[in-house]
């Protein structure tokens, strides 16, 4: 009987020792994924700071022409995205960008268009 319940404590232990290790590598491969905070410190154009990461830049496209956008800050430090090929602008609040039709019409500069 003794010996039964020696071999109970020793699989207890090694069932908890298993259980501890599974959490533990569980933990490390979740934080892994861990989301950056959305005021991150990428720079933008002319070295300041930027809420949008470059990979996210690229990524982001006109909802009107499915054309490329560009970053730019305007001279109250308001971050937009822009198209040069109709003037429109899009702002960026809390790190994420607004890109909605509406809203690049109701912000389009046409000094901003390239010719």
């Amino acid at each position: 009987m003794k010996n039964v319940l020696r071999l109970l404590g020793i699989a207890a232990v090694i069932g908890l020792a298993i259980a501890i290790f599974r959490a533990v590598r569980q933990y490390q491969e979740d934080s892994v994924f861990d989301l950056t905070p959305a005021t991150n410190t990428n720079t933008g154009n002319n070295g300041q700071r930027s809420s949008i990461s470059p990979e996210l830049l690229s990524m982001l496209a006109d909802p009107g022409d499915k054309g490329p956008v560009e970053l730019m800050v305007d001279a109250n430090g308001k971050e937009w995205l822009v198209n040069r090929r109709n003037g429109y602008r899009y702002p960026i609040e809390d790190g994420i960008p607004i890109m909605l039709l509406e809203e690049g019409e109701k912000n389009k500069d046409e000094s901003l268009i390239q010719k």
